[in-house]
């Protein structure tokens, strides 16, 4: 069943020192999907989709809820993974409070404090995706409502909160705002749809599900297309416009970070009027033979030129946290060591000595 209601008014604020506090989604219960690489099932095909339910008895029992309260906002899930007290300060960049239970959503109130992810937010980058550590249950069965799965998520305990534009949770786990078509609120049946997307949603696939109703999910996938139209109409506006300053000193912040990873993993290779995406394709794709089984598993079966920006973006920053095979070079230190090695000629231990007795015979006479 789907529910339409009228639009409402921006649920965003901003405090008086600029922060942006904001409703929003952050997880859900029902069936969501996995890459048997994920967790870490080495029979079969590593790269075949699991179906992992998480029942709402351990969505919301009051230990996971707890855990959501106060964990920080990353862009993107961290390399690592993981949040810790030695990346906390370069990964940090708000964090969630007020934690509770709506309908079949776990919501939040976000605060965002770092000026270029609001302006990230601003420009349509509003995914959220947890990362979090759970008790593997692999014993297969089928949900209340029908629908078989291969494991249960248990002990569900949350690290961080993700800004992405692909959660795996679906569209729906997202900061929230106004919406001049009306917003979409899904039944409890638990969504089984899988967005792949840029800046837009622009493909939707279902899991293959019982087909009880199949009246009704026709009628929801004609709304979800509906929808995702009038999403990449929004998108295709929004880009003819000019960005605001705000956005643009993301961009350039994004682009510069960029430049430098790939300069570090690819000297050789030249940036100048190339996208943020274009240079980071061409880094993962240079260095793709020697990290072969890691791209693979990022890209999740997707090939290098069939992989969505976020992506490859996603491999592009987890080859930049592998410690490289020989130390990167320090332009000053290297300046610095080619100055002593000009003025002076290498020494033995001996020789040194008698230098440095000359010296003291010659400038410290009676």
């Amino acid at each position: 069943m789907i529910e339409i209601l009228d639009s409402l008014p921006s649920e965003r604020t901003y405090t008086p020192e600029g922060f942006l506090i904001a409703p929003a989604k952050l997880a859900r219960c029902g069936i969501q999907p996995y890459r048997a690489v994920e967790y870490a099932e080495k029979s079969g095909d590593p790269m075949r989709i699991l179906n992992i339910y998480r029942p709402p008895e351990e969505v919301f029992a009051p230990e996971s809820l707890a855990s959501y309260e106060g964990v920080p906002l990353t862009n993107d899930h961290p390399p690592s993974f993981f949040v810790t007290a030695d990346n906390w300060r370069h990964l940090a960049l708000g964090f969630v409070r007020n934690i509770r239970q709506q309908e079949g959503y776990v919501v939040g109130d976000l605060i965002v404090q770092d000026k270029s992810t609001i302006a990230l937010i601003e420009s349509g980058k509003v995914g959220l995706s947890a990362g979090y550590q759970s008790q593997k249950d692999m014993t297969p069965g089928i949900t209340p409502n029908g629908q078989p799965y291969d494991g249960i998520q248990r002990n569900i305990r949350v690290n961080h909160i993700a800004l992405t534009r692909t959660p795996r949770c679906g569209p729906t786990c997202r900061i929230e705002d106004s919406n001049p078509h009306g917003e979409l609120l899904m039944s409890d049946t638990p969504d089984q749809t899988t967005a792949q997307s840029t800046d837009a949603v622009s493909t939707v696939q279902t899991a293959p599900t019982p087909c009880h109703d199949c009246g009704e999910i026709q009628i929801q996938m004609d709304t979800l297309t509906e929808m995702i139209k009038k999403l990449e109409a929004e998108n295709q506006t929004l880009r003819q416009k000019e960005a605001t300053p705000a956005v643009r000193d993301a961009w350039i912040a994004d682009w510069a970070e960029t430049v430098t990873d790939a300069k570090q993993l690819m000297p050789t290779i030249t940036t100048t009027d190339k996208s943020c995406h274009a240079i980071r394709h061409e880094v993962v794709k240079q260095l793709y033979p020697k990290h072969k089984p890691v791209v693979d598993a990022l890209l999740a079966g997707y090939s290098l030129d069939s992989a969505d920006e976020a992506m490859i973006q996603r491999a592009f920053k987890v080859l930049s946290a592998i410690p490289q095979s020989t130390p990167r070079r320090d332009p000053v230190l290297d300046a610095l060591n080619t100055q002593m090695n000009t003025d002076s000629s290498p020494l033995d231990p001996q020789a040194a000595r008698v230098q440095y007795i000359q010296q003291l015979q010659t400038t410290y006479t009676a």
